[in-house]
């Protein structure tokens, strides 16, 4: 399967140099495909879940967005999709687990009991589980976003730099979400 997940970058450049949006596509392009080249094992494996992936790939249509003057808006409204997906997939899983039933399931393996395949299907243990990846911030194919800087699923971290944004003295910061595809 395959899923698009944006990933958040910080381009340091110099403070003397004019880019176009075309020449801070590709520099973030590049930025986050050298991330998940060092970030890969031997395999292609990267993030413990995906086998491989492909800067933009099957969403190459999809822009890189770019914080700037020009993008502020929308860069925004992208994070805050971001930041509803991960909820509704938290809540999608929390609605699906069968609270009496788990319980039930792990009172009997806390008291020594053996539990088995089906009584853990039946309390659907993969949907909690699932929800508590979410809560957790772990990263995978659920979650949509993922920050190569602060090396987190949340937004607030890219939300509050945003915010704090200061130019330092020897660069400038711009902050890019690069679509990626990704296989698991």
């Amino acid at each position: 399967m395959h899923t698009m997940q944006y990933l958040a970058t910080e381009l340091q450049l110099d403070l003397n140099e004019e880019y176009t949006d075309e020449e801070l596509t590709a520099l973030a392009q590049e930025e986050v495909g050298g991330w998940l080249d060092m970030e890969a094992n031997g395999d292609g494996f990267i993030g413990g879940w995906s086998d491989w992936y492909s800067v933009g790939g099957r969403w190459s249509d999809v822009p890189v967005l770019i914080y700037n003057d020009e993008n502020a808006c929308s860069f925004l409204e992208a994070l805050d999709l971001i930041d509803q997906r991960q909820l509704g997939q938290f809540n999608e899983y929390f609605s699906e687990f069968d609270f009496p039933t788990i319980n039930a399931v792990m009172t009997k393996f806390g008291n020594g009991q053996d539990v088995n395949y089906g009584e853990m299907i039946e309390a659907n243990v993969s949907s909690l589980s699932s929800a508590l990846k979410i809560m957790r911030g772990y990263w995978n194919y659920d979650s949509g976003f993922f920050d190569t800087s602060d090396c987190t699923v949340k937004t607030s971290y890219l939300r509050k730099k945003l915010l704090n944004a200061i130019d330092k003295p020897q660069y400038r910061s711009v902050y890019c979400l690069v679509p990626v595809d990704f296989h698991f």
